[in-house]
């Protein structure tokens, strides 16, 4: 199984594409190296060319050689299999860290690594080979490392096991062919060497390393926090807590919460993938809405997973970086859990879950603006999409409105402008799902009178509107909301502050996405905010979905090396930001914002002027 966020940025190379591409001999006079023995390089003749990935198996006790053998990337899975079953897996850790990585366990694979190097000289002999034998022209040698174990005892050094990690993370840079599977393995070994370098304290060794990889693997949200915390070490900095095991050993601080988002949230994407949170922030999938039966999304693997990984406090699908309630430390102990169901499983390790509360409708991406930020270009599926969609719909997702507790309708592009979110509209209403209330999101430009009254079923059910705006100027707002119209807009908004006011909308926030082109307008924002009764003005950081790297680094003001960011770090030490009406993720030096306590009594308490019961925990954040 290929990684889908690697396939889509790499093309997978073919075999005669590897043919093209012979890695020169290693310079012999380069320390450490252990070359191939001629064994390794009769196997690698018998199979014709140098398979992708190559282990060696040595029993001392039975005199036996055994080979596993994985020609090209798509051998993985079988490759992985063969790994499983060999018996001393779980004492190999070099082997056991490459395993976790094929099974796209990055985290995982990082940790076995980290442990091998910590550890040392503990568990069996586990050694790397790099390059052909020196007495021997090997023309099918194509530059992938050779694995070995045997039942011997080992004797190296935690030096000579960083100096392997090393040579593996370089190979497997510096190699062609295998593109998806070679970049995630450079993933991994990035960061198992953030941890063991950071540990160490050779924190600019460890940037440099992890730059390369980002080169690489720009998407890698474990490597983006290891950057992140590097770059802080650097300049002398303290390092938030949930990053520190980043760069060194875990110090357990995330252990002492757990979120609740994996046990209650299932959200559909446009392409039907689901998720168990914002997609920036836990991007890993869980199913398809479209293919798979709605339990065995529920309880797939993947999602157990995901959900024990909030109770064992690794979090190691999260976005430790960006999350929101890490960086404002708003996670939950286990004793704050709201719901019975989730409560339970964390107290019984059971992680299967009978159904669905918070239903988060994002299945369609048609939108009528097409904001620099989101999106390169006009987004309208196709009518056939459209229309598949909403059967889909129809057929299995009103089955389970009954059930759901709140549905938030739709971040993936503007309801109003979507069939299929329109359609759901229409189906809601007191009979069918006596209990649901709804979140919506909108960008507010076809949020008129008329079309709220086109859905007169929601009228009651509306918990929270959210509008994203992203400013306070005209110029700036026609500018990042292309294809908008500021004048209207601000009739609509002067529409929704009257349904606020009349308590039938609960809850009115407004957001705003920071970035180079509206930062000096956000304390604007929080005024006019204000000016429209809202209940909370929102700030995140730019994500990078639709912009090439060097654009997101022109635009992405919040990162410390932005030539900016002093002046962006002078605007948010505002002390509007300290506002119980204000919601952001700043986690920047001198940034105004509530203490700990005072934003975790954010998301527990209604603020004062709402006209609702109705807790606020989900409606936050991404």
């Amino acid at each position: 199984m290929l990684n889908q966020r690697a396939e889509a940025m790499l093309k997978v190379s073919t075999l005669s594409h590897q043919a093209e591409h012979r890695i020169e001999v290693f310079d012999t006079e380069r320390p450490g190296i252990q070359r191939m023995d001629a064994d390794m390089a009769a196997k690698i003749s018998q199979i014709g060319f140098h398979p992708f990935l190559m282990v060696r198996i040595e029993s001392d006790v039975i005199r036996k050689r055994e080979y596993f053998i994985c020609k090209t990337q798509n051998e993985n899975s079988q490759f992985v299999k063969d790994l499983t079953n060999f018996n001393g897996l779980a004492q190999c850790k070099l082997l056991h860290g490459l395993e976790r990585a094929l099974q796209l366990e990055t985290y995982d694979a990082a940790e076995c690594w980290f442990s091998w190097v910590r550890e040392a000289p503990g568990g069996p002999a586990e050694t790397v080979y790099l390059g052909p034998p020196l007495s021997m022209d090997l023309a099918a040698y194509y530059g992938y490392p050779i694995y070995e174990v045997t039942s011997a005892k080992a004797v190296d050094s935690a030096e000579r096991r960083l100096e392997t990690l090393t040579e593996l993370f370089e190979a497997y840079c510096r190699t062609t062919g295998n593109d998806a599977t070679r970049v995630l393995l450079a993933e991994a070994l990035a960061l198992a060497l953030s941890r063991s370098l950071g540990s160490r304290g050779e924190y600019h060794k460890a940037a440099l390393i992890v730059d390369h990889a980002l080169s690489l693997i720009p998407s890698s949200i474990h490597l983006k926090a290891a950057r992140y915390a590097l770059g802080l070490r650097v300049n002398g900095k303290m390092v938030p807590d949930r990053l520190a095991k980043f760069i060194g050993e875990d110090n357990g601080y995330l252990k002492q919460f757990v979120c609740p988002l994996p046990f209650e949230r299932f959200e559909i994407g446009p392409s039907g993938d689901v998720l168990v949170c914002c997609g920036h922030w836990l991007p890993t999938s869980i199913g398809n809405f479209l293919k798979d039966p709605i339990d065995g999304i529920l309880n797939s693997a993947k999602a157990q997973k995901i959900r024990e990984s909030m109770v064992d406090g690794s979090y190691k699908y999260c976005n430790h970086l960006d999350c929101g309630h890490m960086v404002r430390e708003t996670l939950p102990l286990p004793e704050e859990l709201q719901r019975p169901a989730t409560r339970r499983a964390v107290a019984e390790g059971n992680y299967r879950m009978d159904g669905i509360e918070f239903l988060t409708f994002g299945f369609d991406q048609t939108c009528n603006l097409s904001c620099p930020s989101c999106r390169t270009h006009r987004i309208v599926e196709k009518v056939s999409a459209s229309i598949e969609k909403a059967r889909a719909v129809e057929e299995k997702l009103v089955g389970l409105l009954p059930t759901v507790r709140v549905l938030h309708i739709n971040p993936a592009g503007e309801l109003l402008a979507s069939k299929p979110s329109r359609k759901l509209l229409e189906l809601i209403d007191d009979d069918r799902c006596p209990n649901l209330v709804l979140d919506i999101i909108s960008n507010g430009t076809l949020f008129t009178e008329q079309e709220w009254n086109k859905f007169p079923g929601i009228h009651k059910k509306v918990r929270q509107l959210r509008i994203s705006i992203d400013a306070a100027r005209k110029e700036t707002f026609e500018k990042l909301r292309r294809l908008g119209h500021y004048e209207p807009f601000i009739e609509n908004m002067r529409f929704v502050s009257r349904l606020r006011a009349a308590g039938t909308i609960p809850q009115l926030n407004f957001s705003f996405t920071y970035q180079l082109d509206n930062f000096r307008e956000m304390v604007e924002f929080v005024d006019f905010c204000a000016s429209m009764n809202c209940n909370f003005a929102i700030f995140e950081r730019l994500q990078n979905i639709a912009f090439s790297q060097d654009e997101y680094r022109r635009k992405a003001v919040h990162h410390p090396d932005h030539p900016l960011h002093a002046e962006f770090l002078d605007v948010v030490s505002n002390p509007a930001f300290a506002s119980p009406r204000v919601w952001h993720d700043f986690d920047y030096d001198g940034a105004a914002k509530l203490t700990r306590e005072e934003a975790r009594n954010q998301l527990i308490v209604p603020p004062p002027v709402a006209t609702s019961s109705f807790e606020v925990r989900e409606t936050q954040g991404c």
